[in-house]
């Protein structure tokens, strides 16, 4: 039986940084994802109650740190002191590691001109803060590595917003059909994310109007598969075990 291929750095998106081996949405995943290979690394992006970006996917921080109060109540300086802890998930390869800026994670991939980095802006910050507010933040946390940047997000109407003042874009898709709506996709996207679970039966990806990311593949042969169905790169938790396999 013949070797199956090796999968690449440029077919994979590190989902969270290295979620299965380190806390995710941390500097330190997202630094051990690079060192582990990748080459594109996405990251979930809330704010603080004072309007700084800080990379965390929950509007609250029960699941991650163990405390019950949301993002929003507490400012920047609160929030990076807070210990993310995955002691259930990875036992012994828990870590100290804290609530990461955005800032300090995006200095550390302007270290990698090779690495882009794609920012999720979750929706629940749009219930808090104004578009102009967000996409200001973000420029600001973002300036040094702008050209590295995809910001994605499930809320279309902000990345026609941040299209229009030149930053690349991507949709994460609420549902199958929204791919084929030119209304609601940005005409200039540089990619879409979907799960591959709600793509139809038998359908293939190699026509479809912008290349497609898929998440969550932790799976080698499940990734080549879709590869071969016409996906452009698949997102891993498990982006080192994937480089390795």
């Amino acid at each position: 039986m013949p070797t199956p291929e090796k999968l690449s750095p440029d077919q994979l998106v590190a989902h969270r940084g290295w979620q299965r081996r380190y806390p995710e949405n941390t500097l330190l995943a997202v630094d051990k994802a690079i060192g582990a290979g990748a080459r594109h690394v996405e990251i979930d992006v809330q704010f603080s109650g004072d309007g700084r970006a800080v990379v965390f996917h929950d509007p609250d921080l029960f699941r991650k740190c163990g405390d019950p109060r949301e993002i929003y109540a507490l400012t920047l300086n609160e929030l990076i002191t807070i210990k993310i802890s995955a002691a259930e998930r990875l036992g012994s390869n828990d870590t100290d590691t804290v609530i990461s800026s955005l800032e300090d994670v995006a200095l550390l991939v302007s270290n990698y001109s090779d690495v882009t980095l794609y920012v999720e802006i979750k929706k629940e910050i749009l219930g808090h803060f104004d578009n102009e507010t967000v996409l200001d933040e973000l420029e600001r946390s973002l300036a040094c590595c702008f050209d590295q940047i995809i910001l994605i997000s499930f809320d279309y109407a902000i990345l026609h917003e941040a299209a229009a003042l030149g930053w690349r874009v991507g949709p994460v898709l609420e549902q199958w059909q929204d791919l084929h709506d030119p209304t609601l996709m940005p005409a200039a996207a540089s990619c879409v994310f979907l799960d591959y679970k709600i793509i139809p039966a038998g359908t293939t990806l190699h026509d479809a109007p912008f290349p497609c990311v898929l998440y969550e593949i932790d799976d080698a042969d499940l990734a080549r598969s879709w590869l071969q169905r016409g996906a452009a790169k698949i997102e891993t938790f498990a982006i080192g075990e994937l480089l390795a396999a």
